[in-house]
């Protein structure tokens, strides 16, 4: 058995879910609420099934276990739900090692001296002469003190030493103050602060834990914003300032606005759009992809309009395409063929500011300005369609032939064809060319494209589940994943009414939290970066990096023939992932039965039985032996006997 299993059994799905704000009724042997997860208030569709401890949503299709209920409701990396289940359930993770204490006590030690300092610079913004440069900076910037309190906004004082003293006369030793990056040891001996004569910003996690801080010049420094170095808390490719204020909004109203900088995100929610997050002044991360898509697929992006926010919007754009949740779906080719697409489940949406405008300028001037902006923001391709054509002269060849070459890998990407047919017509009108001209042109580039998947290592130990061995076979052979993610679509093409219930998603297949974890970090990985997969094994939790090891080292039993031996590969995971969507598909049809047991309302009744009739039909075509193309099949001699 294993952690999560063991806590799932020391636990009550129903109090977890209840003492989390659902307000759940009793309906036969299972209980019935409305949906956290999306808004609703005619009909309870929300329902949590006791005996395999696990919830569905009819409406919105939200579905798991206690681990995903917790993660989803609160917005929670793996590790951190893990750890917070394991405390509620008395169980214990791993071995208290004197090391694990000695490392468990440093972080707390950390937190401790983070909100000590929150609290002294607090005081000297609020409550002293010498926070008034900051008071007035914020007077200038039109922050309300309501907004200062609600963020804990601080004064770092003009001193070499200030925050050194406060904190040493109250019993923390320089050392550990530079552990949390808040003094630089001199070379000559000695400490002193790191933040002087700023106005600070605490920087939170998600469960508003103060990890680190933000530091705004109010002189003449050279570096106008400074942030705590990466410690032990403070890693700012994993942190979104503002988080812990906007996640209940981003859920509420399925949508995130990502803005450049801690004003901007201050000014937003002071005037009520609190949806609204920063990326600490990075290229967005995979990481912050991570914790923004546990909450939404919807993401708007309104970085400064300047050429550094543009290229900061094409970098964070490449990395949300790649995250984002995505489903495969079939597109049909010219010559007869299918292809296997992958297609964004939610929306990404920039916001094109005013030239030489920030959000906080547009939301100073005008609240209903930014309301309209947001409405107006340009959908994925529109943007770059303008921002990849605008350094060029559209009028000469050889600029007519780049844009192309940019466009083209993107416009061919499109998985819907008439979004393709759109956009082509879009870039030939922009380009002065016959829509032909452009068509060719992007043939001629989908031909040439290469796909590559490198392979990762094999090496050997025990035996696996089904659903570990599919997940073994697609870390050992990456190139495998197309041909999966295909069959499991492939199945779906002859029965639309059941997409919801089956995405057709490796993801979907996976029904260990553990398992869905390791395939969702895999996928977020750079395959290109050298030493790839020992990278991507550091960035795993560790009580996920003992099971992705096994994985990636486990030997087949029987062992796959050497020769060929890919194409093997491809037939057992493709073989096991129809497998557990057999499995997958049973529970939904009983978790159905168990709804339309206690649903009173007829029209809900009948859509339940619809649902079920539907995956019942699904159910017997995908069971039933395929007849065979060489010899007479006995369905055949009943056929002819029936005629």
């Amino acid at each position: 058995m294993s952690i999560t299993d063991d806590i799932k059994q020391r636990l009550d799905i129903v109090e977890v879910i209840s003492t989390a704000g659902v307000s759940l009724r009793k309906a036969g042997r299972n209980f019935t609420g409305f949906c956290p997860f999306h808004p609703n208030t005619r009909t309870p569709a929300f329902y949590v099934f006791p005996h395999t401890q696990s919830y569905y949503c009819f409406s919105c299709h939200a579905s798991g276990d206690v681990f995903t209920f917790v993660m989803q409701q609160q917005g929670l990396d793996f590790g951190t739900a893990l750890r917070q289940l394991a405390a509620r359930a008395g169980v214990q993770l791993e071995e208290r090692t004197p090391e694990r204490e000695q490392e468990d006590a440093q972080r707390a030690r950390l937190r401790q001296i983070n909100e000590a300092a929150a609290v002294y610079w607090q005081h000297l913004l609020r409550a002293t002469a010498r926070g008034a440069p900051a008071r007035a900076y914020l007077q200038q910037r039109q922050i309300s003190s309501e907004t200062a309190e609600a963020w804990q906004l601080g004064y770092a004082a003009d001193d070499w030493s200030d925050l050194l003293r406060y904190l040493s006369e109250r019993g923390f030793e320089p050392e550990e103050l530079e552990r949390a990056g808040l003094v630089i040891r001199r070379e000559q001996g000695g400490y002193y602060d790191r933040f002087r004569h700023r106005l600070i910003f605490p920087i939170r996690d998600a469960q508003g834990t103060i990890v680190g801080f933000g530091g705004r010049a109010l002189g003449n420094d050279h570096a106008k914003y400074m942030n705590t170095p990466e410690t032990a808390l403070f890693q700012k490719s994993r942190v979104l300032y503002g988080i812990d204020q906007a996640r209940d909004a981003i859920r509420r109203e399925d949508a995130v606005v990502l803005v450049e900088g801690y004003i901007d995100v201050l000014m937003a929610h002071q005037h009520g759009f609190r949806n609204v997050v920063a990326p600490m002044g990075t290229a967005l991360t995979a990481e912050q992809v991570g914790m923004i898509k546990k909450l939404t697929q919807n993401v708007y992006l309104a970085l400064d309009a300047d050429a550094a926010g543009a290229n900061a919007t094409l970098r964070g754009l490449q990395t949300l395409r790649e995250h984002l949740d995505a489903r495969v779906i079939p597109v049909p080719t010219p010559h007869g063929y299918v292809r296997w697409e992958r297609e964004l489940v939610g929306a990404i949406r920039i916001i094109a500011l005013p030239a030489g405008r920030d959000p906080d300028e547009v939301l100073r001037e005008d609240p209903a300005q930014w309301r309209a902006l947001l409405a107006a923001a340009l959908p994925l391709m529109e943007f770059y369609l303008r921002q990849l054509t605008a350094d060029l002269d559209l009028r000469s060849a050889q600029g007519r032939a780049t844009a192309v070459e940019r466009l083209a890998p993107l416009i061919n990407a499109l998985p819907n064809p008439v979004e393709r047919e759109h956009y082509a017509q879009r870039l030939a009108t922009l380009l002065g060319l016959s829509t032909r001209a452009v068509a060719e042109a992007l043939g001629r580039q989908r031909r040439g494209q290469p796909v590559a998947f490198p392979e990762a290592q094999a090496g050997a130990p025990a035996r696996l589940s089904r659903e570990d061995h599919l997940l073994s076979l697609l870390l050992r052979f990456p190139a495998i994943q197309a041909a999966v993610e295909a069959e499991l679509a492939s199945d779906l093409e002859q029965f639309p009414q059941i997409s919801e219930e089956l995405r057709g998603s490796i993801a979907d297949a996976l029904m260990h939290i553990e398992n869905r974890q390791i395939w969702e970090a895999w996928c977020r990985r750079d395959p290109a970066a050298p030493d790839a997969t020992t990278a991507w094994l550091a960035t795993l939790d560790p009580y996920l990096r003992e099971r992705a090891q096994r994985l990636l080292t486990y030997e087949d039993e029987p062992a796959l023939p050497v020769v060929g031996r890919q194409h093997h590969a491809t037939e057992l995971a493709c073989k096991i992932a129809r497998e557990l969507r057999r499995t997958i598909v049973q529970r939904r049809r009983e978790q159905i039965l168990a709804m339309y047991e206690s649903v009173e309302d007829h029209n809900d009744r009948m859509a339940l039985l619809q649902r079920f009739e539907a995956l019942n039909h699904y159910q017997t075509i995908v069971t039933a032996p395929r007849r065979s193309r060489i010899f007479f099949d006995l369905r055949d001699r009943l056929d002819q006997h029936l005629s």
